[in-house]
C-alpha cells in the first residue's frame, strides 16, 4: 500500500474521532473547512451565514472568522446549468487558487456540477454576482429592489483571502448547506 495513502487515512481516522464523526470536520489534508447555512432569500438574492474554521495537522481547532455571503436568486432547478446566474448547488467543494492567467479573480470553487469560474469575490448586490460568492461583514433588505445587499465586502473579502493565505496551504473544503 502506498506510505502516504496510509499516512493520510490515519490522519481522516483520527480526524474523524477526535471530532466524533461530525460530518463538519476536517477532511484529511485539509486546513480550512468553511460551513455556510442559507438563511435568507430575495427576489433575486441568496444570503448564507459562514463560519471559516483553521485546523491544525492533529485537527485542532486554531482560528476561525465568520460572516456572510451573498449569491444570486437560488434555484436548484437550474442551479447546475451553465450561464443561468443562479446560486450554486448545496453540497462539499474545494476552493483553489487562481490556475490560470486568464482568471480575474484569486479563489475558485471548483468542481461544481455543471458549472466553471465560481468565484469568491468582492461586490455589493445580486447584479455583481454573477453565480459566484461574495463575501461580506454585514447585509441587508433594500425594500425598493426585494432583495438583500451585502455591506463591507471589501474589507470581507481582505479578511478571508489573508486567513486562506494563512491557513489553506493543504486545502480549503467549503460545505453549502440550505
Amino acid at each position: 500500500m502506498d506510505k502516504s495513502l496510509n499516512n493520510n487515512q490515519n490522519k481522516q481516522d483520527i480526524c474523524e474521532e477526535r471530532n466524533e464523526g461530525n460530518v463538519q470536520a476536517q477532511e484529511s489534508g485539509t486546513n480550512i473547512v468553511i460551513n455556510t447555512n442559507r438563511l435568507w432569500y430575495g427576489m433575486n438574492s441568496t444570503v448564507s451565514a459562514f463560519l471559516a474554521t483553521a485546523y491544525d495537522e492533529q485537527c485542532n481547532k486554531i482560528d476561525s472568522m465568520e460572516g456572510y455571503f451573498l449569491e444570486p436568486k437560488t434555484n436548484y432547478d437550474e442551479a447546475t446549468i451553465a450561464n443561468h446566474d443562479k446560486a450554486i448547488l448545496y453540497g462539499s467543494y474545494n476552493v483553489v487558487p487562481r490556475q490560470y492567467n486568464w482568471q480575474r479573480y484569486k479563489w475558485y470553487v471548483d468542481k461544481v456540477p455543471g458549472r466553471t469560474g465560481i468565484a469568491i469575490h468582492r461586490g455589493t448586490d445580486g447584479n455583481d454576482t454573477k453565480g459566484c460568492l461574495m463575501p461580506g461583514k454585514e447585509f441587508y433588505y433594500d425594500e425598493n429592489t426585494k432583495d438583500y445587499k451585502i455591506k463591507h465586502s471589501r474589507n470581507k473579502e481582505k479578511e478571508l483571502f489573508d486567513f486562506f493565505d494563512k491557513y489553506g496551504q493543504n486545502g480549503i473544503k467549503i460545505n453549502i448547506s440550505i
